[in-house]
């Protein structure tokens, strides 16, 4: 249905407002149907390392509002813990009802404490990762139009790694959220220069900066956004205007201003406690983690700049992105060059601006991470309704079915994608497989040798007698072989393929968590 709104706005067929937030609204809620599928993957275990922070340090604020650590910024934390309390008084009123029981039969997870808090924290991340859709939706309807709105709506939708990084209780797709507000306003600034909306940007990106400091990097929005209209009114209309009067000075501190503000409403205490804040030699001080990321040499940078946008960055957006980003670049150099005047290229340059700076600056880390760059995603998806929009009007003028074509070309890649990776959570995890798996066909006191931390969750969960490595399997003469990732211990398995029977295998493929064979190892030569 929605690829069929799609290929209706494609083709230049009538589009009234009615069928523009219809298509906007199952642009929606595709997006959330594919960041809540799965999303109690690893129950009973929490597999991700970074998962515990935002839990465990919610609910630690019931003891002290100061969570004492500052590797993360604490705006998602006390967000989370009010959702928390929201959520207990609810749940006590059920038992005061007397309907516990009923619910308990329902829906058991709502009195374990162990796994409901990383639910309803997750389904808070995916929520807000869904919602990010309404704002890139508006920044591109101010920026360019209706159809290009739509199509920048549907690709933060379907950016393939947004999905995947929705579904854990993580900060990295609520900053997004809130950097997207700030692009919107930032957006407004281009063609009004009203305080207003100097405020409400700075707000946002200061409240991005709350939840993860990256967002933090956003605030080049705001001067961007208004030197490009002061030089595109000079441009446009020939008169002579002051870069900076009095009344763009004030809203250019105001918005400054708003922005410490935002981030210290969700941060207060690095202003309570600064001392700890400031740190540089632990992960409890902010400071330390601009100094744990490390930098490069420039040239070294230069060429890791291009490596991650075409490789590692493309297979987590989808090349499609990527293409159209680096498309409208050209044309926008094209169109520079020759010197035309234009009220898009302004807000081309606005965009490009903003997410070269952010993509550079990132791409000078040492140690870089893919969600390091969602602050450049709704950037990209704002560039992709654009180049989208641009040529399919283009190729409307040649041939209808050439349009079609075009929208299925960019479009399917994504929807193929995402619903790809939203599968993978909804399947589980291989881990989860092994855990069931040992708990019908291990033998009481029988040895364990594995050889990858991943799986460590689950035998201590069972409490079993496992060693990681395979060093000492030569000591005993029987037990049972666990290898993760099995492609990476081919000379292992050669090796002792004699004593080695396989007894059941999990494969990965559409599935969290690594490749898994289980071996039964037995030794008849052994002798103590």
């Amino acid at each position: 249905m929605l690829l069929c709104g799609l290929m209706v706005l494609s083709t230049g067929g009538f589009m009234s407002k009615k069928k523009s937030k219809t298509i906007l609204l199952i642009v929606l809620l595709c997006a959330l149907v594919l960041r809540l599928a799965g999303i109690t993957h690893g129950f009973p275990f929490i597999f991700h390392p970074d998962e515990p922070t935002i839990v465990r340090s919610a609910l630690g604020i019931r003891f002290n509002l100061n969570p004492k650590h500052f590797d993360w910024s604490h705006l998602y934390m006390y967000l989370n813990y009010f959702l928390y309390m929201m959520f207990s008084r609810c749940r006590n009123m059920l038992g005061i009802l007397g309907i516990r029981n009923a619910i308990s039969t329902l829906f058991p997870l709502v009195w374990n404490d162990d796994l409901v808090f990383y639910f309803l924290t997750r389904c808070f991340s995916a929520i807000l990762g869904a919602l990010t859709v309404i704002p890139v939706y508006l920044s591109a309807r101010k920026l360019f139009n209706e159809k290009a709105a739509l199509f920048s709506a549907f690709c933060m939708a379907f950016l393939p790694y947004h999905v995947w990084h929705s579904h854990y209780s993580l900060g990295d797709v609520p900053m997004v959220f809130f950097l997207s507000w700030g692009l919107y306003f930032s957006c407004l600034i281009l063609n009004d220069s009203k305080i207003k909306n100097y405020v409400l940007s700075g707000l946002f990106i200061g409240l991005s900066a709350s939840t993860k400091y990256n967002g933090g990097l956003s605030a080049l929005m705001v001067p961007t956004a208004h030197f490009l209209r002061v030089l595109g009114t000079v441009k446009m209309s020939g008169k002579k205007v002051k870069i900076l009067d009095f009344k763009g000075i004030l809203a250019l501190i105001l918005s400054g201003f708003s922005a410490l503000v935002g981030f210290l409403i969700g941060t207060p205490y690095a202003l309570l406690d600064f001392k700890t804040f400031s740190r540089t030699d632990s992960p409890k001080g902010a400071f330390w983690q601009f100094t744990n990321v490390g930098s490069i040499g420039f040239t070294k940078h230069f060429t890791q700049f291009f490596n991650e946008l075409f490789v590692s960055v493309s297979s987590n957006m989808g090349w499609v992105t990527i293409l159209a980003y680096v498309l409208t670049f050209f044309y926008l150099m094209f169109t520079v060059l020759k010197k035309k005047n234009n009220e898009v290229i302004h807000k081309l340059m606005f965009l490009y601006i903003n997410s070269l700076f952010l993509f550079w600056y990132i791409s000078g880390f040492k140690n870089t991470r893919a969600h390091y760059y969602f602050v450049f995603y709704p950037f990209a998806a704002v560039i992709f309704g654009f180049f989208v929009s641009k040529v399919n009007d283009w190729l409307l003028a040649k041939k209808k079915l050439y349009s079609s074509l075009f929208i299925l070309l960019m479009c399917l890649p994504l929807v193929i994608f995402s619903i790809k990776n939203s599968y993978s959570f909804y399947k589980g995890d291989t881990r989860n497989d092994l855990y069931d798996w040992l708990v019908l066909n291990l033998k009481v006191g029988e040895n364990i040798f594995y050889n990858d931390i991943k799986a460590s969750d689950v035998f201590d969960k069972l409490q079993v007698n496992a060693k990681k490595g395979f060093d000492n399997l030569t000591t005993t003469n029987s037990a049972l072989v666990i290898v993760l990732d099995p492609e990476n211990s081919t000379d292992f398995l050669a090796k002792n393929s004699s004593y080695l029977t396989k007894e059941k295998s999990f494969s990965n493929n559409l599935r969290l968590g690594p490749n898994i064979e289980i071996y039964r190892y037995q030794n008849e030569k052994f002798t103590k």
